[in-house]
């Protein structure tokens, strides 16, 4: 059952939906699976919007709300507050209602979408809380809806669609990178100290460096730099710079012709075996193999 109630319209909104004989079509294609998106839309200052769908809905639902604010519920829970700049994402077939503030009404983007690779993107996000998006991100999510406005705005046809499938991809991965960057929680001294410290350690990839002198850069203490680094990259300080090592020599392996134990010592490592070993293990080919696929033709 829905329960619905809005207004004739709201001022300069947006509603477009693609026609389902198009969509029945279009999933013929094998390109069809990773995204489907049903319908779009903007309403500003949406006085009155309220949705209830107690049994769910066949597909999912990005929502972002630009300005004033609303609330949302999923399975009946407490209702949840939607402010401007943060962006919630709805599961196909879960119970759930949203709807405007009376005091003051949300402007919303949205989009109704299904497909095999939305799962993937959910599963990484918390579903109960909205995600943060942040000024930068907000404005490029807009423009991402507006180019959506005018894809659908023209004559269907299988290439457009893909384009537009393709744009609410993007949306999904700004919104997860989002999601991450609010997991963070982050500081401002944070992110500039995590900042100085990759700085660092990419001025001094052919040294050894010890967990004081990324303290010392970061400008506070090393247990603290490591739980925001590994937060903030997924990464512990010293395994992001081996990475970092490894990535700079493989590039050494492919325009010079120093052997690799000259190369490991170059980057601080005096066990050519550990190199070897290393290497292969984030970059999936040893030393020597590396430098040898790129030139079998």
């Amino acid at each position: 059952m829905i329960t619905q109630k809005k207004a004739e319209g709201f001022i300069n909104e947006q509603l477009l939906v693609v026609p389902e004989a198009f969509l029945t079509n279009f999933l013929r294609n094998s390109l069809s699976g990773f995204l489907t998106v049903t319908s779009t839309g903007y309403f500003p200052h949406a006085k009155g919007h309220y949705i209830k769908r107690a049994g769910g809905y066949g597909a999912a639902l990005l929502l972002y709300c630009s300005s004033g604010s609303g609330f949302y519920s999923i399975l009946g829970e407490e209702h949840r507050t939607l402010k401007p700049g943060e962006a919630i994402i709805l599961p196909p077939h879960v119970p759930h209602e949203y709807g405007a503030s009376e005091d003051n009404p949300w402007t919303i983007y949205w989009v109704h979408l299904k497909g095999s690779c939305f799962q993937s993107y959910y599963d990484m996000i918390d579903p109960l809380w909205p995600v943060p998006i942040g000024d930068v991100m907000g404005d490029k999510l807009k423009e991402l809806f507006h180019q959506c406005f005018c894809v659908l705005q023209m004559p269907y046809c299988l290439e457009e669609y893909l384009y537009l499938c393709q744009l609410v991809t993007t949306m999904l991965s700004l919104i997860l990178c989002a999601a991450k960057q609010s997991s963070v929680q982050l500081t401002l001294n944070g992110t500039e100290g995590i900042e100085r410290v990759i700085t660092y350690m990419q001025s001094h990839l052919h040294e050894e460096i010890s967990g004081a002198q990324l303290a010392a850069a970061a400008r506070f203490s090393y247990s603290h730099l490591s739980s925001l680094f590994k937060k903030s990259t997924g990464y512990a300080p010293k395994e992001y710079f081996l990475h970092t090592k490894i990535q700079a020599s493989a590039r050494d392996l492919y325009f010079s012709s120093l052997s690799v134990k000259d190369i490991a010592l170059s980057y601080g490592i005096e066990d050519a075996y550990y190199f070897s070993r290393l290497f292969k293990k984030i970059m999936g080919l040893s030393p020597s193999e590396y430098r040898t696929i790129d030139k079998q033709d």
